[in-house]
């Protein structure tokens, strides 16, 4: 005979789980504010009693909440967690950024809902690796992107923007030469060309011989086809449809709700499949080229970093397997173009709005005569440089990032914090399990350390005196946290910089930019995403004409 719990029993079971719930977290919630010094930080006013403070953020234009919690609080701000979770740090302090990212990158880590996703959307590759894992892969991966083979890439990063530039040309011309066109997807066909052409080339020449264990075989880029390949236009579709996917409320709440069951990361959802598919298309290109790859090998006898590994490793050494060489190139494919084309697409914009800076940049391009060589954009290009700079503080790619303390931890503050009983706070113990965000989008701009941080004005980098002192700011890349800093910092950011300045210069002198008056809204939706207010989907409007020269 079956027992059938009676009503009585299982409402009284559920009371007593829900108490039991709530007990646990007002425990919690005492430990978290007696053991640590997190209640010290202030805290912004308000916040659901479901989703606290961290949905706030993601309405309207990305980083406008943190930017307008700093400029009230300070650089370290205390926001209430979703669904019972203890409360969050928002950072923007850069003692504090640096404790984290650099002196000790390996205690702090990604969440534990995103690795996940960046697995099914990428990979198990360098961004998402860590601890002793990241260290393999970063010495690994180190020399193919030094200054050296860096100035070998200018050449074909000159093609591709060349090649694209005359693409934009003909595209114009056909619609009596002047048109408006969505500029990131104008930008990404160069950046993705780039990455066929170069980055593909280098992880398939370096690795493969990792797999082989004897050769090294050279020279199978792949060629996008300026955006109109097979491979070119389904990551595009599929990338717009993760990005989309990405914008809806639904897709916000998620994470929040994945961190309190995690358990839901493995269910059969038609939206967490979705996220593998860009991954998939890119891994199948991979498979290709390795396929072609391993049937037509030759001997390495170079001193790239790749060379020395061949020859250093014995047949019984493994360095690196095949998974791990398709999920590099993902990596790389997928980060590499997006985040630069975006960066270069909203600064492309902003010189839309901004004629005279526009103006400003063509001639310095126009007067410098010959078409400048590597060194000549590092170095011989001031303005290009500013321009180039005021961009990226601007329009950072990744726009927020989030890490969790392995251990119990005390973390510096540069700028300290006053209590309202007058305590001074200068450093922050905190327990292990602490989330925290540093919310790039705000880091870069916050008006106590750049005064006027919301606007775009190149010329603040002509002249020393107007910028901050080095101590109000990161220790990341020019003082700027867009490439992140330390250990983790971006590996590719001497190419990124590379596109950026080839493309716009090529951009710049072929075409005039014209703003078209549509109000952007800037959503974080894996990287920073532009959108016209009121209207559905990505877009980056910018009406262009050809220049007069």
């Amino acid at each position: 005979m079956i027992n059938v719990p009676s009503p009585y029993s299982v409402a009284a079971t559920i009371v007593l789980l829900l108490a039991a719930f709530i007990s646990s977290l007002a425990i919690r919630s005492l430990v978290h504010r007696y053991a640590t010094d997190v209640h010290y930080v202030p805290k912004p006013p308000g916040g659901s009693w479901i989703w606290g403070h961290e949905l706030e953020p993601l309405s309207g234009n990305c980083g406008a909440v943190y930017s307008s919690w700093f400029d009230k609080y300070g650089p370290v701000v205390r926001i209430g967690g979703a669904l019972g979770h203890n409360d969050i740090l928002v950072v923007a302090d850069p003692v504090a950024i640096s404790h984290i990212l650099t002196k000790n990158v390996y205690r702090y880590v990604k969440s534990s809902i995103m690795r996940p996703v960046i697995e099914r959307t990428i990979g198990r590759g360098l961004v998402w690796a860590e601890g002793d894992e990241h260290r393999r892969m970063r010495a690994l991966l180190a020399n193919v992107f030094t200054a050296e083979k860096t100035r070998n890439m200018h050449e074909d990063v000159k093609i591709c923007a060349d090649r694209v530039v005359a693409k934009l040309i003909n595209h114009l011309r056909a619609h009596d030469g002047d048109t408006t066109v969505h500029m990131t997807e104008w930008v990404s066909r160069a950046t993705l060309d780039i990455i066929g052409r170069i980055v593909c080339n280098m992880i398939m020449s370096r690795f493969t011989a990792l797999i082989n264990f004897s050769t090294i075989v050279r020279g199978f880029a792949h060629d996008f086809g300026c955006g109109e390949s097979p491979e070119a236009q389904k990551l595009a579709s599929w990338w717009d449809k993760t990005i989309n996917l990405s914008m809806t409320r639904a897709a916000r709440i998620a994470p929040i709700v994945i961190r309190t069951l995690p358990f839901i990361i493995s269910l059969p959802i038609p939206a967490l499949r979705a996220q593998s598919t860009v991954k998939l298309i890119v891994k199948r290109l991979a498979e290709d080229l390795y396929a072609n790859a391993s049937a037509n090998p030759e001997l390495s006898k170079g001193k790239d970093l790749l060379s020395t590994l061949v020859r250093a490793n014995s047949r019984e050494r493994r360095s690196i397997s095949k998974d791990e060489l398709l999920d590099h190139i993902c990596t790389f494919v997928v980060v590499g173009h997006d985040t630069t084309s975006g960066a270069l697409g909203h600064t492309i914009r902003a010189l839309a709005q901004n004629p005279d800076v526009q103006d400003k940049l063509r001639k310095e391009l126009l007067d410098f005569g010959a078409e400048p060589t590597y060194d000549d954009i590092l170095t011989r290009l001031p303005y290009l440089d500013a321009v180039t700079k005021e961009g990226l503080r601007m329009f950072p790619p990744t726009a927020h990032t989030e890490r969790i303390a392995l251990h119990d931890d005390v973390i510096p503050l540069r700028k300290p914090i006053i209590t309202p009983e007058g305590k001074t706070v200068t450093s922050l113990h905190i327990k292990k399990g602490q989330l925290i965000q540093i919310p790039s989008l705000a880091v870069d701009k916050m008006h106590a350390v750049w005064g006027d941080g919301d606007t775009f004005r190149p010329e603040r980098w002509l002249n020393p005196g107007e910028l901050p002192s080095p101590s109000e700011l990161t220790q990341g890349w020019s003082n700027l946290f867009v490439f992140s800093e330390g250990p983790r910092m971006c590996i590719g950011y001497r190419l990124a910089l590379l596109e950026f300045k080839v493309i716009l210069s090529s951009f710049v002198k072929a075409f005039v930019l014209h703003d078209t008056g549509a109000e952007i809204e800037y959503i974080w939706a894996v990287t920073l995403q532009p959108k016209v207010a009121g209207e559905e989907g990505l877009n980056l409007p910018v009406r262009i004409t050809l220049a007069d020269h």
